[in-house]
């Protein structure tokens, strides 16, 4: 379980925490189906999201995990049943540096890649569909990832890879079931494959039941891990 939260933990629990500025509050249900050896997972929960940054994400099932992140990559994932904490400070788990959080500001036209380090270096057409592809701006061939591709409907993601310096495909994301939300298009569904070797594991991400501001109440907003918790 603690494997698929953190698989799940950049693209479920930080997705909105970069909202535009008129969203005080938001709160979501998230469904994630997960595949890997033959073996599938499903995992379903909610999300809580402040203007300030922070986020609390409760997952319900197959068990209860809460998930306390912040914009300064401080994360605690906080197990109830067994009354322990665990702590982490990294920035790749950044509330404002996820790539779904990019839909809720507007922000879709480089999908975050400049603020990670890569520049555009070529634009085409393929039917109706725009595609942009990015490279290192400061080439680093012990970087897993050498370039992404991201395919637009318009202005609209759709698709984006990451593949590696001889070209194979590490990883890809599918964004469908768009909504609007304060104006703005946002994905209701992604689909993600990730390449390991000869395996893959895909997970798809369903949001629903989305509220904002005065709309979205939860005790879960003003939630505080137990004093008392075990620090692991």
């Amino acid at each position: 379980m603690k494997h698929i939260i953190f698989l799940l933990l950049i693209g479920i629990s930080c997705a909105f925490l970069a909202a535009p500025q008129t969203i005080e509050r938001l709160s979501a249900t998230v469904l994630t189906r997960q595949v890997q050896k033959g073996k599938s997972v499903t995992v379903r929960g909610e999300l809580f999201y402040q203007r300030n940054g922070n986020m609390v994400t409760h997952f319900t099932f197959p068990q209860e995990m809460v998930i306390l992140a912040n914009k300064l990559g401080e994360t605690r994932i906080y197990d109830p049943r067994r009354n322990a904490v665990m702590r982490y400070q990294n920035g790749a788990f950044s509330t404002s540096t996820t790539q779904l959080s990019y839909f809720l500001t507007g922000a879709t036209a480089d999908m975050g890649l400049i603020q990670i380090g890569f520049v555009q270096d070529r634009t085409y057409n393929t039917g109706k569909l725009l595609v942009t592809e990015w490279r290192q701006k400061v080439a680093d061939k012990k970087a897993h990832v050498q370039r992404v591709k991201v395919v637009f409907d318009k202005a609209t993601p759709i698709y984006m890879h990451y593949a590696d310096t001889g070209g194979k495909i590490l990883r890809k994301v599918f964004y469908y079931n768009y909504q609007p939300i304060d104006g703005r298009p946002f994905p209701t569904s992604t689909t993600e494959i990730i390449y390991e070797g000869a395996d893959s594991t895909v997970a798809k991400t369903v949001y629903g039941g989305i509220k904002l501001n005065s709309d979205a109440t939860s005790p879960y907003f003003q939630y505080t891990i137990p004093a008392n918790a075990r620090v692991e």
